[in-house]
């Protein structure tokens, strides 16, 4: 009988001990299959850390479409970012270009780009609308978001916020500048953001 339960057992036991690492990783968060990986080796065998990817595919405790997706929607929900620096994010920690890729298919830049905005843009001073277009557009292009989503997306906070600071009628020309269609440049050396009315040359 006690050779009958022994036989049970899985005989390598630095298998298990890698195993069980490997879910202490999955106990804090969800993890891409290259960052648990990295976590064992040099520690592990490589035959011992491919199996031990292997069993947890299996037992779907990783997969990176899942975990790509996750990352997008924490991202979404508590920090927005751009697909930019998604992206950039997700490669660091080793998920396939095309697996990031279907993950952000279906991402709406324009509305994460105006959440994450619109909570910075409170601190701005909207008087100076050169200004404020300068920093907000360099805060969003930090954070991932470009070219018309971005200009679009300060175009539209400037006048939400002018529009209240003047009871939805303002003929200030400043805001008649927000009317008109801008483009976005980022200016080597600068941390801040130049715009250029549409079909200007930028310098």
């Amino acid at each position: 009988m006690a050779g009958s339960k022994n036989a049970t057992k899985d005989p390598d036991p630095l298998y298990q001990k890698a195993k069980n690492a490997a879910l202490r990783l999955l106990t804090y968060r969800s993890r891409s299959e290259k960052e648990v990986e990295r976590r064992l080796k040099g520690k592990y065998t490589e035959d011992v850390i491919d199996r031990t990817l292997s069993d947890l595919r299996r037992q779907g405790l990783l997969n990176d479409a899942e975990f790509a997706r996750e990352w997008r929607e924490q991202r979404e929900k508590f920090r927005p970012r751009g697909p930019a620096v998604i992206t950039q994010e997700l490669q660091k920690l080793g998920v396939d270009r095309e697996v990031i890729r279907e993950a952000l298919s279906d991402f709406d830049s324009s509305a994460n780009a105006y959440k994450a905005g619109s909570k910075y843009a409170a601190k701005l001073p909207v008087q100076d609308a050169a200004l404020f277009r300068r920093r907000l557009g360099a805060f969003l292009h930090r954070r991932g978001f470009q070219g018309d989503v971005l200009g679009h997306t300060v175009e539209r906070i400037l006048r939400e916020l002018l529009d209240s600071l003047h009871g939805g009628v303002d003929r200030d020309e400043q805001y008649d500048q927000a009317e008109e269609p801008h483009r976005w440049d980022r200016r080597q050396g600068n941390d801040e953001c130049a715009y250029h009315r549409s079909g200007s040359d930028v310098s």
